[in-house]
């Protein structure tokens, strides 16, 4: 049981990306998260450093909570950015679903208002064929489908 649990941890480790505390970056972020946290520890240095300093202590103290803070805001800077990527994908997605969508209930309508007009056209013909042998007129007119161009009847098919 104790072999088994710990046999089982390095294979957790390798398969995901695995943290272990807030100060933790993503493998994606982790140069542009490393770059601006030693531009931004660098400046704080030389200003702090600039401002004079009155003993190694004081150095130190301000050493630490400038590198604590880059730390931070470098960390909430990256991440901020790794989500805002996350959501313009998410927001393009939606957009292209969307844009399916009104593609498809385009062609829905044309589809329906190409076949009234089909139905309007037999119809039409339909009548005059009626009224021709009403009147006892050989009708020769050609039915509404053999007057369509030849390519418009290859589209269909």
């Amino acid at each position: 049981m104790v072999t088994l649990a710990h046999d089982e941890r390095p294979q957790l480790l390798v398969n995901g990306e695995q943290r272990e505390s807030i100060w933790s970056v993503g493998k994606g972020v982790k140069h542009f998260y490393f770059a601006l946290f030693i531009l931004q520890f660098s400046v704080g240095t030389i200003w702090a450093i600039a401002r004079g300093i009155e003993s190694l202590v004081v150095l130190w103290q301000v050493l630490a909570s400038l590198a604590i803070t880059a730390a931070a805001v470098s960390l909430v800077v990256t991440e901020t950015g790794r989500y805002l990527m996350v959501l313009a994908a998410a927001f393009e997605e939606w957009r292209e679903k969307r844009r399916r969508e009104q593609i498809a209930r385009a062609e829905a309508i044309a589809l329906v208002k190409g076949r009234r007009e089909s139905d309007a056209e037999w119809d039409a013909w339909n009548e005059r064929r009626m009224q021709a042998e009403q009147r006892g007129e050989l009708f020769q007119e050609p039915p509404p489908s053999a007057r369509r161009p030849a390519a418009e009847s290859t589209v269909q098919q």
